[in-house]
This record gives structure tokens, C-alpha cells and sequence, in this order.
């Protein structure tokens, strides 16, 4: 039996999302090696409330306040890293969503992988 899919639309569409994200990273021995010492009670609140005010969803209540870029400086990261970033969140969001936010949300996260690829040196001259 084929479930429907909704697009994005609630804070708790968000957390599904991340918490999938989140499990796949997790369980990816090349991604998950940077998670070893993240405690999540605090990350998991920021990433939700990071996507909601990226996307519109009720940021009033859920306003992001901080730097997205620089937890991230201290991270080792590859290219590789942010390849299977964009891909565990692809598969997180198309499991279960589609629509214009899902597809926003999609956009947004190639955007910010190149910016922060960029800031951290990870991309080639060309």
C-alpha cells in the first residue's frame, strides 16, 4: 500500500525529517564518526528550529539565533561528508514529503552545502 505524501508543513514534519537525516548519518560509518561526541538534546533543538525558520514554518516560535556555519568549522568535514549530507537528507525528505516547502528545503540544504564547502576551503578553484 502506496501512503500519500504531504509537503512539509508542520514543526513536527521538520523533526521527522532531521530525525531522519540524523539516524542515517548516525549509522553511516564515514558521517556518523562526528556525531561520537554531539550531545543531541542540544543539536536536535537547533536543527529543528533552524529548518522551521529557514522554511517559514512557525517561526515566531521557532526563531534560530546563532552561526549554522561555525559549529561546523571544527568538524574535519570532507566534501564526501556534505555529498552524503544532501543525500540522507534527499532520502529523509522523499520518504515521506513533497511538495513546494519539501523542494524548498531541498534547495536550501544544496545552497548552504556549498556555501559552507566554500568557506571551508572544500571546493576546487575552477
Amino acid at each position: 500500500m502506496v501512503i500519500p505524501k504531504s509537503d512539509i508543513v508542520l514543526f513536527e514534519d521538520v523533526q521527522k525529517v532531521v530525525n531522519r537525516q540524523y539516524e542515517q548519518l548516525i549509522a553511516d560509518p564515514q558521517t556518523g564518526r562526528h556525531f561520537k561526541e554531539l550531545n543531541f538534546e542540544e543539536h536536535f533543538p537547533r536543527i529543528y528550529n533552524f529548518w522551521s525558520f529557514i522554511l517559514g514554518i512557525d517561526p515566531e516560535n521557532h526563531a534560530y539565533k546563532g552561526s549554522a556555519f561555525e559549529p561546523h568549522t571544527h568538524m574535519d568535514l570532507t566534501h564526501q561528508d556534505f555529498n552524503d549530507w544532501q543525500k540522507y537528507l534527499k532520502i529523509a525528505v522523499e520518504e515521506r514529503f513533497e511538495g513546494p516547502t519539501a523542494n524548498l528545503m531541498l534547495q536550501k540544504a544544496e545552497q548552504l552545502g556549498m556555501m559552507f564547502e566554500y568557506k571551508l576551503g572544500l571546493l576546487d578553484d575552477k
